[in-house]
């Protein structure tokens, strides 16, 4: 894994104007969405991003890639802003920043053969393959994703679910890009297919130097595969560190919780204390004044009820609290093992 980044995203913002002015008295809102969020990723280097729906993952990965204009912030490519990129350059930047996205299902046009998914990205980059190499390409895009060659002329509906989303990953590696966003690349799929999956991503990394920011729910997962990991809350990156430091003494009391409530196979191990955390996520068009974490924090004390925290660098980590180097937390959430 190399030292130099790649890519990196500096207090990128995303805020959304709801309503409409002067239509039935409508005000207007902004909901932040994404809030000053920064983070690096360099070659052959994975970056987990964990929390729960809503918390604003998929608009981060949208908003990085362009896909959502961001409100403020810069999203450099080997140094360069890639937001201050006119269209047509911009065009040309996306073959080295893929994606794969969430649903084999409906990631994949059903009218296409395999062939031709794999193809279509070199219609608008010929440059990448000549026509004439375009054949034994498809074929080892497939052979590289764990597929037979002969599946070349099949349709997306005559595969499994694990299969689609091998498709899809064959699909981003068309355009041999450096950066890939996996946005909840496994959580549709099946325990067992998830492993598969992950296995492939990783061996893809080792063989073709890739970076990967990978989103999901699960967090066995991201520790099975994340060098660091980035724990958001409400829009906002609440933890940040080494994956192993992170799990192994976490330090704010939001990555706790999420760590309690991983299920853990052992029974020898299922009896200890899981944290539930107490009222919903509150709503990001009013968002609780100081640490936005703190209605449902059991250590709130009045100033994370006024002020909102400070990044306090812990080690490696850092954690958006308080009292992220006060709190003794780091032993109640147990260490999800990590399987090499």
């Amino acid at each position: 894994m190399s030292d130099t980044p790649v890519f990196e995203v500096r207090d990128i913002r995303k805020d959304y104007v709801l309503g409409k002015p002067g239509l039935f008295g409508g005000k207007l809102r902004t909901l932040a969405a994404v809030r000053d969020v920064s983070f690096t990723l360099c070659r052959g280097e994975t970056v987990g991003l964990v929390g729960e729906s809503g918390c604003g993952k998929s608009s981060l990965a949208r908003t990085v890639l362009r896909l959502n204009e961001p409100t403020g912030g810069e999203v450099r490519y080997h140094g360069q802003n890639i937001l201050d990129l006119p269209k047509a350059e911009m065009q040309k930047l996306r073959r080295h920043i893929q994606v794969v996205f969430q649903d084999p299902y409906s990631s994949l046009d059903p009218r296409f053969t395999v062939r031709r998914i794999l193809s279509e990205p070199w219609q608008v980059f010929p440059e990448i393959v000549p026509p004439e190499k375009r054949e034994a390409r498809v074929a080892e895009l497939l052979s590289l994703v764990g597929l037979n060659p002969s599946d070349a002329d099949r349709y997306p509906h005559q595969f499994s679910g694990g299969q689609r989303q091998r498709i899809g990953i064959a699909r981003a590696l068309a355009l041999e890009p450096e950066v890939i966003v996996c946005d909840e690349a496994v959580s549709a799929l099946d325990v067992s297919v998830q492993a598969q999956v992950v296995n492939l991503l990783k061996d893809l990394q080792d063989k073709l130097g890739l970076a990967y920011l990978f989103i999901a729910h699960d967090l066995s997962v991201v520790r099975h595969i994340s060098d660091r990991v980035i724990v958001m809350y409400l829009g906002q990156v609440v933890e940040e560190g080494p994956t192993d430091e992170v799990f192994r003494n976490p330090r704010h009391p939001y990555t706790v919780a999420l760590l309690s409530a991983v299920p853990l196979p052992d029974p020898k191990r299922r009896n200890r204390e899981v944290i539930v955390l107490e009222g919903e996520v509150p709503n990001p068009i009013f968002p609780p004044a100081g640490c936005p974490f703190h209605p449902r924090c059991a250590h709130a004390r009045d100033i994370c009820r006024s002020t909102l925290p400070p990044v306090r660098k812990i080690g490696e980590a850092s954690a958006r609290c308080h009292f992220a180097d006060e709190l003794d937390i780091s032993g109640i959430a147990p260490t999800i093992e990590h399987e090499s």
